[in-house]
């Protein structure tokens, strides 16, 4: 059952992981199915220990971002340093946690971290490259599998996408009352989208589209043709007519 994007929450994630139909271990005619438990074992303790590595850089990072700030500020030392590079990281480590500790199978959820990632500096690059080299399969065609048996995957991807701006919700409401409550003309947009988002203002055009047509000649030919077609069906006139063609 699709979740309602308005009452999303970490726990409620867990709704989709239901009833997958999941081949996660890739058994093939020349892999047995203790190898295939062992490559994916091993492929999930890789990716461990890269995203602790990972998490390591970025501390060091940070660290060494305070110190040449520090010694910016302060000028007190002629020593040149070097500015610190920002790592290369995977990008999709929490989503990945969050997925995978909510019941979803852990390479189903490294899938849907990293396709419902942003595709600028994504890495690994392609699916492929995915599959092989961070999930430990052969090729991608599993992960094909998998979306072609579970839509639920595909769902996930769109609401994995969708939470850094669900997240921010309550900050853009907030936002949209202060500048719609500005009494100067600035805030006549926002509150115009403010009205009609709470029901109090209705577009002119949808008044009219939903006003009822008391005269005819608000119909087109068209409907007047098909309303006159409905009433001789009903009052029998076509039978009638078709008779007298007989005759």
């Amino acid at each position: 059952m699709p979740l309602d994007l308005k009452n999303l929450s970490v726990q409620n994630i867990s709704q989709l992981a239901f009833d997958l139909k999941v081949d996660e271990i890739e058994v093939t005619d020349v892999v047995s199915p203790a190898e295939a438990q062992r490559r994916s074992d091993v492929a999930l303790t890789a990716l461990k220990l890269k995203f602790k590595a990972d998490q390591e850089a970025l501390e060091r990072f940070e660290a060494e971002s305070k110190v040449y700030w520090s010694k910016k500020i302060e000028e007190k030392s002629d020593e040149k340093i070097p500015l610190p590079v920002k790592p290369n990281t995977f990008g999709w480590e929490e989503d990945f946690f969050l997925l995978m500790n909510q019941g979803w199978p852990w390479r189903v959820a490294v899938y849907i971290a990293w396709a419902g990632s942003p595709k600028v500096g994504r890495w690994p690059k392609t699916q492929e490259d995915l599959a092989i080299n961070v999930l430990g399969l052969t090729s991608d065609r599993q992960i094909s599998e998998w979306r072609k048996n579970n839509p639920a995957i595909d769902e996930m991807i769109g609401i994995m996408q969708a939470m850094p701006l669900l997240s921010h919700r309550r900050d853009i409401f907030e936002a949209l009352a202060t500048s719609a409550s500005d009494p100067s003309s600035k805030g006549a947009q926002d509150r115009k989208t403010a009205l009609t988002m709470t029901g109090d203002y209705v577009p002119r055009l949808k008044v009219e589209d939903d006003r009822p047509k008391t005269n005819a000649k608000e119909y087109t030919d068209e409907e007047l043709d098909q309303a006159a077609a409905r009433l001789k069906k009903k009052l029998g006139i076509e039978q009638e007519d078709k008779e007298k063609d007989d005759e």
